[in-house]
């Protein structure tokens, strides 16, 4: 994927300003530490669904919207993001951040999962486009406190190894096909032993049934247990009742909700065409209560400011609530019905137990059923079914052993890799600290000040270039500001150089921030895009020029 250009507007304060990327290394710098190039950067990020907490002062996101313009194996998209909604070129409709995550690992055929912190089965759960974007950013307030990528983003908290996880998918050793692939070898095992146990009990039917066809009409029905069934279904059909109310109520509760989400819209609507004209006194009609309101007090009673995108973006998110309501209400109705359905089936048997039975009218029934050339007709079928199975566990177990083999080939290929990159990496920098974290040991790494700084750029840019060499999936790579207080030059130049080499050398799509003066360490500054900032990044006079482009 390659990102292509950024608009960033302010329809709040009335500013915008557009950004235009290199596909290869573009340098994001300006004389001073303050200028907004974390802004920038961050903004790049967050338009692409990674969930920054943290923006600089000043910078208010959520009076902004950004548009990304990117290109996906020669296709070309943009992507509006205005707070929690996404604005795609190819879609009409809004997505959430759920839906943007999905839209966006299927155009990069990602399917990552990760274990849940809370689950007590190491649930496996679908992500966001945070853990996805998460090896490839280094935010300059999250990603520098002693913790590898670990906590760039608060969003990842919810996952319980991480980034272990993130990066064993993104270098292609997951564990995660592997997984599947035993789940479904389990699976057929268990359909295929639930088909053996068939084959016994037939096997054992049939014998019975050529021994003792002649003596089963000495038996009777056991009361007791017909007395113990009758009770259970009474029991079920009390509990089904319960949940039909409460399902009931659960809907009630949903209509009235979307009822007055529809109420809103509808005065929102009318909202939106008022603030496309210049009236300064235009009465409308409440909703709710029908009584009379000027555009003023609609928009006291909605909680808004008179401004078209904080409008459109509440009727949006009134919309997408509306949608998952729907969708819930339909769910219950299911419920509602399917309960219902049973309800009458438990009814039935209710009845049918009342009705005094014995085992001679069952035998009697079952004798007709199973006659000794049905028996065998079944076995066969099962059989069957059982080599069939048989036949698919043998392939699994094949390909597990595959997956396993190819899988620790790599682990070994990329850990040779690690050690080689990390190694030349500390002939410069000289710490006795690295030669301890060895591939995948994502303890904390405790230090101060630049030695901190230094050892975790280190461990940073060998994972970044594992990451470019052998990743399953490719984004443009990003490094907000790690060196905040520059105090020793000839660090800074040794850092700057293996940044250059390893970082900077790779085929991607690069962000790199650092201030002006720092640019004198880059032996090959005339080949990247260099993009400096002045205060303010934003300018009035684009506001007008840029508003189109962030209009969906």
């Amino acid at each position: 994927m390659i990102i292509n250009k950024l608009i960033i507007l302010d329809y709040e304060n009335e500013k915008a300003n557009e950004f235009i990327f290199s596909e290869k290394v573009n340098i994001i710098t300006s004389d001073k530490t303050t200028t907004g190039k974390s802004s920038l950067i961050k903004s790049l990020y967050y338009a692409l669904g990674f969930e920054i907490k943290q923006f600089p002062h000043g910078w208010n996101f959520e009076t902004m919207r950004f548009r990304v313009d990117i290109s996906i194996e020669e296709k070309s998209y943009f992507i509006i993001r205005s707070k929690a909604l996404f604005y795609i070129s190819e879609l009409d409709e809004p997505l959430n951040l759920k839906e943007f995550s999905n839209w966006f690992q299927e155009k990069l055929n990602i399917k990552m999962k990760l274990k849940l912190q809370q689950s007590s089965e190491n649930e496996l759960s679908d992500v966001y486009s945070t853990e996805v974007l998460a090896p490839f950013y280094l935010d300059q307030d999250k990603s520098w406190n002693g913790y590898l990528f670990k906590k760039s983003s608060d969003s990842l908290g919810r996952y319980s190894s991480i980034p272990k996880d993130i990066l064993e998918y993104v270098l292609g050793i997951s564990s995660q096909e592997i997984l599947e692939r035993e789940n479904e070898k389990n699976i057929n095992s268990k359909l295929r032993n639930q088909i053996i146990a068939k084959i016994d009990v037939l096997n054992s039917l049939q014998k019975d049934y050529l021994q003792k066809t002649k003596i089963v009409a000495s038996s009777s029905y056991d009361i007791d247990q017909l007395k113990n069934v009758f009770s259970s279904n009474l029991n079920q059909l009390s509990r089904i009742s319960r949940d039909i109310s409460m399902y009931k109520k659960e809907l009630f509760g949903k209509k009235n909700k979307l009822d007055l989400n529809s109420q809103d819209n509808t005065e929102l609507e009318k909202i939106m065409v008022v603030n496309k004209k210049t009236y300064k006194d235009v009465a409308l009609e409440c909703v709710h209560c029908h009584s009379r309101l000027t555009l003023e007090q609609s928009l006291t009673r909605l909680k808004l400011k008179n401004n078209l995108f904080e409008i459109e973006n509440l009727y949006n998110t009134n919309k997408k609530e509306n949608e998952k309501l729907q969708q819930e209400i339909n769910d219950l109705r299911e419920k509602m019905l399917e309960s219902d359905v049973y309800y009458k089936s438990l009814n039935k048997k209710k009845k049918d137990l009342e009705e005094i039975i014995t085992l001679q009218e069952y035998i009697d029934l079952e004798s007709k059923r199973l006659a000794n050339d049905e028996f065998l007709v079944k076995l066969d079928d099962l059989n069957i079914e059982k080599d069939r199975y048989d036949s698919v566990i043998k392939d699994l177990r094949a390909d597990i052993a595959s997956l396993k083999r190819d899988q620790e080939t790599r682990k070994i290929k990329i850990n040779d890799r690690y050690t080689k990159i990390l190694s030349d990496i500390n002939l410069r920098f000289n710490s006795s600290i690295l030669d301890n974290y060895s591939f995948f040991d994502f303890r904390e790494i405790k230090g101060s000040g630049m030695d901190n700084n230094k050892m975790m750029l280190s461990l940073y840019i060998t994972y970044m270039r594992l990451v470019s060499e052998f990743g399953i999936y490719s984004l443009p790579f990003g490094i907000d500001s790690f060196i905040k207080n520059e105090v020793d030059k000839d660090i800074v130049k040794v850092t700057f150089k293996e940044v250059e080499k390893y970082f900077l050398s790779m085929p991607n799509q690069i962000f790199f921030v650092t201030i002006y003066e720092n640019l004198s360490y880059l032996e090959k500054i005339n080949e990247y895009e260099v993009i400096k900032l002045s205060k303010p990044i934003l300018l009035s006079d684009k506001y007008k020029e840029l508003l189109e482009y962030v209009s969906k």
